[in-house]
Formats: C-alpha cells, sequence, structure tokens
C-alpha cells in the first residue's frame, strides 16, 4: 500500500486498540501509530526509493513537529508525562538504538527485516526506553502495515530471516483497496478523535464555561 494510506490506517489502528484517556496521549499517540505505521518502508527498494523515503521522513517529521506544536501551544501534557517516565539519558539512548535499528533495515530488501516482527519487538522496545506511554500505539501501527501489506503481491518476511515470506495477492499497491483503506481510515480517525473521551471531556468543560 502506500505511505499515506500505511499513515493513515496506523492512526486509526492505534486510536481503535489503544483508546486515549487523556488530552496529551490522544495527540501523541495518535501522530506515533501514524509513525509506526509508515516506518516499516524506509526499506524501499524500488527506482523511486528515494522520493518514498522522503515521503515517509517527512510524514515522520510532521508527526513529531505536530505533537511538539500542539504541546508548546496547548499545554497538553506531552513534555510532563514524558519526563515522568524517562529521563534524557533513556531518550538520547533510545532514540540512538531506535535509529540504529533503521539504518541497517535501510539497507535490507524490501519486505525483509523492516516488515518482520524482529523489527517491530526491537523498534518496540526502544520506543519504550524512550516514552513508555506511546509503546502500543506504535506496536499497534506497526503491525497495521504488516496486516494489510500482506494482501497484495510481493512477499513479506514477517519471520525474518527464516522463511521466503508470504503474500496473499488479493489487491495491487496502488489500487482500488488502497484508496478505500485511505478514505476510510480518514474517516475513522476524524470519528475516533471526535468521539474520544479527551476531546469529549474538553467540549463539556468549555460548554459549561460559556453557559
Amino acid at each position: 500500500m502506500l505511505g499515506k494510506t500505511h499513515f493513515s490506517v496506523g492512526m486509526a489502528a492505534g486510536l481503535i486498540a489503544c483508546r486515549p484517556q487523556s488530552l496529551s496521549m490522544l495527540v501523541a499517540g495518535t501522530a506515533i501509530a501514524g509513525f509506526g505505521g509508515i516506518i516499516s518502508d524506509i526499506d524501499v527498494g524500488t527506482s523511486d526509493a528515494h522520493n518514498k523515503v522522503e515521503h515517509i521522513i517527512g510524514f515522520a517529521g510532521l508527526s513529531i513537529f505536530g505533537v511538539v506544536v500542539a504541546d508548546a501551544l496547548f499545554h497538553v501534557g506531552i513534555y510532563n508525562r514524558l519526563m515522568a517516565d524517562s529521563n534524557i539519558a533513556r531518550i538520547i539512548v533510545g532514540v540512538l538504538a531506535f535509529l540504529g535499528i533503521c539504518i541497517f533495515g535501510m539497507r535490507q530488501p524490501h519486505r525483509s527485516f523492516m516488515h518482520s516482527f524482529a523489527a517491530l519487538f526491537c523498534l518496540s522496545f526502544f520506543t519504550y526506553i524512550i516514552f513508555p506511554d506511546i509503546t502500543p500505539y506504535f506496536f499497534v501501527g506497526f503491525i497495521s502495515h504488516m496486516v494489510i501489506d500482506a494482501f497484495n503481491g510481493k512477499r513479506e518476511k514477517i519471520f525474518w530471516p527464516l522463511g521466503k515470506g508470504f503474500a496473499l495477492r488479493m489487491c495491487k499497491a496502488d489500487g482500488l483497496v488502497n484508496k478505500l483503506l485511505f478514505h476510510i481510515s480518514n474517516i475513522a480517525v476524524f470519528l475516533l478523535i471526535l468521539t474520544s473521551r479527551p476531546v469529549q471531556t474538553t467540549a463539556m468543560h468549555i460548554f459549561s464555561i460559556i453557559h
């Protein structure tokens, strides 16, 4: 599937599975689930690989930028929650290890290591080292990528380094199913955010102040 579809499906899957109960987790969790949904494709090996990697980095950067801006402007508590569960040393070690795994993954064939349970557990572990609370969102987003990629024609080596991988060959990566998943997941994200407990609580608080 295309990068934007993985990003949207990752966000939707994270919101459905994790059900954020605070505004800080709604913002950070949604962004990280989208990031988890797209990071696997840094291993692209096609002729347009450079463009695709740039798009992935762009999505990742946009996610992080959005979280930082939201916390700075609206004081949703992400930084405070991060520092309550982590520290500078853990963050530095976790980020360096995470980047090291990604660099290793970039040098592997497409849909091998970065589409495997090995990458899922390694990256999730270091996400936990960085910020424990967002780990479930990353985990679910990453799995969503593996699941929907399994429906098209190129094999995924989910048990890397063992086996040849598998593919269900039910659709094309850029075909109708991809478009449907993109639009349905976007609608789902909108509705899930709108009906989430943090948004409902905030809306009720604003309503009570007005009246």
